[in-house]
């Protein structure tokens, strides 16, 4: 058999393949516009459903058995962090009030838990594809096509296909943080609380409270830091000694999640490292580096905030919290598919529409889990150019603006 032909069957490629086929044949068939997108977002569905039933051990949803195993362990009055992994050596590594949400699914079979786990991650990619047509202005009528669109794209690629692999939480931090965000479109009363209950349970969403600070959102700003103060504040309440061991030892222990040098590490703290021995040379640089993405960033996306394009401020704020987190792993890159969704509305042109269907095939990533020096590369290029450079439309976000003024979405 050739060996494009082993590629397009590998558990990375495969559900991509399949999307592609079956959206294809629809198309054939005479299915448009919804019909033809919600076909694309139940076979999407299917085929993570079926891969979470599937896969199993030692590891399949990995990381849900970790966390699942760290929750019991405290259910039993046993420390948070005394659970390891009896295959991969691995251990819980989010704050206490994380791995503490996952008691409720200890009383769960393996096989309930998984495949209950991943509805709740595909219902929360679904809410924040449906929040992220809000942010890109679209009405109600056109959000019933462009989010099952959105959804069913994200699911086969690398950063979510992976994430509900390994049953990582990240498709529901993303959706806390994009649907927080559209609350604060429409001036919610509760809106930032979402990113802060986000930041509480993995220090990575903070960035998003500076960004409210910087964008000058600032009561939205203050209930993200209730949300994660309080959060936490419960984390101590009911696990005071992990909370203590976490907050005071383990959040300085980066290699408990893996080795800055590897090749999937996507942060700018892992290029240094990978440069530079480990030194003084190193942290200045990296210190550096950090502070010109930060800046870089935090410009950007407040300027899109008061511009009120808020789909691409989330997506520059988010690929820089990647890049600034000193490890970040391939399923970390979710904002990402976000920054391509953003970058639909400015296409015009075939060869636009080219380079973008490029983007989202180098998200699938043909060739497998993304190890290797050239996919960090590419991987790193787009997270950089995503910061620097993703388009920012003026009043994307305005769901009332003119329809003459609004950018347009082509009608599939």
């Amino acid at each position: 058999m050739p060996e494009w032909v082993q590629q397009c069957l590998n558990p990375w490629t495969t559900p991509a393949t399949i999307l592609i086929v079956v959206v294809g044949v629809g198309y054939l068939l005479g299915l448009r516009n919804r019909r033809l997108t919600v076909c694309a977002a139940i076979v999407a569905t299917g085929l993570a459903l079926w891969q979470a039933w599937s896969i199993g051990p030692p590891s399949g949803l990995l990381d849900l058995q970790i966390y699942v195993g760290a929750a019991r362990g405290w259910t039993e009055a046993r420390s948070l962090y005394a659970f390891t992994d009896p295959v991969f050596n691995l251990s819980a590594t989010y704050p206490p009030i994380g791995p503490i949400l996952f008691s409720v699914f200890v009383p769960l079979g393996a096989d309930a838990r998984e495949v209950l786990f991943t509805a709740v991650s595909l219902g929360a990619l679904f809410a924040a594809s449906w929040s992220a047509t809000q942010l890109a202005g679209l009405d109600r009528t056109r959000r019933l096509i462009w989010a099952p669109a959105a959804y069913a794209a994200a699911i086969v690629t690398m950063p979510v296909w992976l994430t509900l692999r390994q049953g990582q939480v990240n498709i529901i931090l993303w959706a806390l943080i994009i649907c927080d965000v559209a609350a604060i479109s429409r001036r919610s009363r509760f809106g930032g609380i979402a990113i802060g209950i986000a930041t509480a349970i993995k220090l990575t969403p903070g960035l998003f409270i500076l960004w409210l600070v910087s964008a000058r959102r600032i009561r939205p700003a203050l209930l993200a830091l209730v949300g994660a103060g309080g959060a936490t504040a419960l984390g101590w309440a009911i696990a005071p000694a992990d909370s203590k061991k976490y907050w005071t030892d383990l959040v300085w222990h980066s290699d408990r999640v893996g080795s800055l040098i590897d090749s999937r590490n996507n942060a700018v703290f892992g290029v240094v490292a990978r440069l530079v021995p480990q030194g003084s040379a190193r942290t200045g640089l990296w210190l550096v580096a950090l502070v010109v993405v930060l800046g870089v960033a935090l410009a950007r996306g407040s300027r899109a905030a008061r511009q009120d394009d808020l789909l691409a401020a989330v997506a520059i704020i988010g690929c820089a919290a990647v890049l600034v987190s000193p490890i970040s792993w391939t399923h970390h890159l979710g904002f990402l598919v976000l920054a391509l969704m953003a970058c639909i509305q400015v296409v015009r042109k075939p060869w636009q529409w080219a380079a973008l269907a490029i983007g989202w095939l180098l998200l699938v990533e043909p060739g497998g889990h993304g190890d290797g020096t050239v996919y960090l590369c590419v991987r790193m290029t787009l997270l950089l150019g995503t910061v620097m450079f993703l388009p920012v439309i003026p009043g994307r976000s305005n769901s009332n603006a003119p329809v003459d003024d609004k950018p347009e979405l082509v009608e599939v």
